[in-house]
Formats: C-alpha cells, structure tokens, sequence
C-alpha cells in the first residue's frame, strides 16, 4: 500500500491474518478493527469471549492498521523517516479506511462485515463515510465517535466524565486520595528512579489514572496504592516492585503510536485544525487537574486518563524520538474530517449496532449519542454494566446482542 495516495511509490506491506474455526471456511467474512490507535490486531490463542462469539458466525480478518504489528510497526528502533511529520499524519483512521478497502478488493470480497472496539469504532465511522456500499453489517463497541464537536470540547467531556468515576473511588476507597497525593508529594520532592533508569515525577505518576476507564481500574488502584512506601534507616522511599508496576503503565515501550497520533484523530473534526496539545491545555479549566497543582493544598487532586502531554516526550525514552514531530503533529493544520454525516446517512449506509457505556471515560456517552442520530441506521446497546473495556469482560454477551439488534427488522 502507498502510505500516502498523493506518492504511490512510498509504499508499505499490509498484514492481515484470516481466521476460522473448524467447518466455517464458508462463513461470512467479517474485518476487525483493534482499539488505539497505533496498536496491532490481537493475536489469538483460543476461541473464547468476544473472539469465540464471532468464529461462531464468520471467519474473521484481523487486520494490522499501518505503522503496527507486521503492517511496518514504527518505532524508535525503525528508520527515522518512519518518525517524521509527513509519516505520522497519515496514520489515522481515514488511511487505514483505504487500506482495508484495498484489501478487500485484493481479497474478491464484495461485501464484508465491521467491528470495531474503541478507535476500531472511529474506523467504522470513517469507513461507512467513505465506502457504505462495501459493507454487510457493522458492530462498534465503546467506539462511537463524535463527528461534530471540536477536539477541546472532546477533552472537557473526558475529563468530566472521568471526574466522576475518580470521586466514585475514592468514595469506595476511602484512604487513597489521600494516598495519592502523598505519593505525589514524594515525587515532587524526592529522586525516585523506575527500573528503565529515569526519574517518575509526580505528573507521569498521575497518568495511571488510566485505569479507572476499565473495568478492573478501581481494584488494580487500590492493590497498587495499598502499600507503596518503605522506611530504611529513617528514610521514606518508594518500594521497588511499586515502581515496576508505575514504570510499566506510565511506558509507551509497547505502543509508541499510540501517545504520538492519539490527538491527531480529532483533527479536522467539528473544524479543528491544529490539535495544539488540547488535553494539555484544557486540564488546566477543571480543578483537580492542574499540572502544578499542590499535592498537600489543592482542594482536589486528581489522578489524569487517557490524555497525553508533551512533556511526556521528554520524559518518557520510548517517546524522545518522536518528541520532534509530535509536536508538528500537534500544529499541523488538518484540512478535512475523517466523516462524512451525509453518507452516514444515506440510504447506502448498512444498519450497525453499538455498545455504548454510561461512565465512559474514553469515548464519552453524550457525544457517541449524538453521532447514533447521524447514522441511518444504529441501535444502540445502553449499559452501565461495562467500561470502556467491556468486550473484555462481556464480550460474548455484548456481541450476541448487537448481533441480534442488527437482526431484529
């Protein structure tokens, strides 16, 4: 594939791996979109949840979205060129939209079904903007994008949402409020080194608030807060298998990608250009939030989500390659949205169904909501049940109903 249409002799090998269980070769196709961005479809080891519940009906497709897994995964151990400007802006979901049309063709499939966990669901989105008439069906899960509203709004509404499962936790775990900011205070006044050799200031400390987007967040919170600090000879440090356990949440190692185009999948939506670092800059209108907030006096203290920052780009090792272009990145001026609400639709535009979760703190209810009106045709899953990572844990059980909403005319 050309990574960019505009330059087909720069081109990349796509990787699709097909899928299905025994007796099921004549199933209907079915592609699915991996969560992210910037990580590579799942590698399979047993037809169980979510996966079983769809080897049951189709064979399935899963597809590597460019710049992950086989798809030429970019790195810091990669050529640079794979790290610049002109490579990262076309990674999103409109590119990989014409990768799997691509694929499809190469493949002599007519007619294909959807699903798409999270930015899967962006995928969707953008793939029924472009290509309706390629598709059978379409399942999305915690992945109903806005199309409308610009990337600030989008992060006013994480944040508030994710204000709200904080406060839940900390009304459930009473202690650890207070827990995290002593931590904080520590790190704001102490030299504590994670085992990948740099120093974990307080900010990065707080983006392990990540977790209570998920299902489990509250319970693997309080786990890792429960017992952090040991005393040696009248010294306060912080234990060395809690800083093991930080230093693998607060490293992009694994998913570069994902820190280095997550706000460039907003771009051009609701008529933003530049994305200019929107999670960074709006943190600082929600109390509790603030970066420099005081750890002892705020009167609230917040652990931080999803959001990425640009200091991370200098704190973080696996980032300081991209830190240069992420931040061209976050100026470059997107000139068109990744959706089109009039195809969406249109008459060509196949029914879908989609599970979309209350608390969500990635992809918030209201604005999944509002984009539900502007397909012909979704039927939404409602739940409170579920996070953001519910597949995960219901993931049989949410498919088989969308399923049988996409079936029930």
């Amino acid at each position: 594939m050309p990574w960019d249409p505009a330059s087909p002799d720069d081109t990349f090998e796509l990787f699709a791996r097909e899928v299905y269980a025994d007796g099921g070769a004549d199933n209907p196709p079915l592609v699915f979109f991996q969560g992210g961005p910037g990580f590579p479809a799942i590698r399979p080891y047993g037809a169980t949840g979510w996966f079983g519940e769809l080897l049951q009906h189709y064979r399935v497709i899963l597809l590597d979205q460019r710049g992950t897994g086989n798809s030429h995964r970019i790195d810091a151990a990669g050529d640079p060129q794979d790290r610049a400007l002109e490579r990262l802006a076309v990674l999103r979901q409109d590119y990989i939209v014409e990768d799997a049309e691509a694929l499809r063709r190469a493949l002599g499939i007519e007619k294909w079904a959807l699903f798409g966990q999270s930015f899967g669901g962006f995928c969707i989105t953008a793939y029924l903007s472009a290509y309706p008439e390629s598709v059978t069906e379409a399942f999305l899960t915690g992945g109903l994008p806005t199309i409308t509203d610009p990337v600030d709004d989008v992060y006013r509404a994480t944040y508030t949402k994710l204000t709200f499962r904080q406060e839940q936790f900390f009304t459930q775990v009473p202690w650890a409020n207070d827990r995290i900011r002593e931590i904080a205070y520590h790190l704001d006044n102490s030299d504590e080194t994670l085992p990948t050799g740099e120093r974990l200031s307080s900010r990065r400390f707080r983006t392990i608030g990540i977790n209570l987007g998920r299902g489990d967040g509250y319970l693997s919170l309080a786990y890792l807060l429960e017992n952090p600090f040991v005393t040696v000879k009248g010294v306060k440090r912080l234990r060395r298998d809690f800083l093991t356990s930080v230093g693998s949440q607060v490293s992009f190692e694994g998913a570069p990608l994902y820190a280095a185009i997550h706000e460039s999948i907003y771009g051009g939506v609701g008529g933003t250009a530049p994305t200019n670092w929107s999670a960074h800059r709006i943190r600082e209108e929600i109390a509790g939030y603030e970066e420099n907030a005081d750890p002892r006096t705020a009167d609230k203290f917040y652990l931080t989500g999803e959001h990425i920052y640009p200091w991370q780009f200098t704190e973080d090792p696996a980032l300081r390659p991209f830190a240069e272009s992420a931040e061209q990145l976050a100026q470059h001026e997107w000139r068109r949205s990744p959706y089109d609400a009039d195809t969406l639709g249109s008459a060509a535009s196949p029914t879908a169904a989609a599970a979309v979760y209350v608390d969500d703190v990635f992809v918030p209810f209201e604005l999944s909501m509002a984009t539900a009106h502007a397909y012909r045709d979704v039927r939404p899953h409602i739940t409170n049940f579920y996070q953001h990572d519910g597949i995960g844990f219901g993931g049989a059980e949410i498919l088989g109903i969308l399923r049988d909403k996409v079936r029930d005319h």
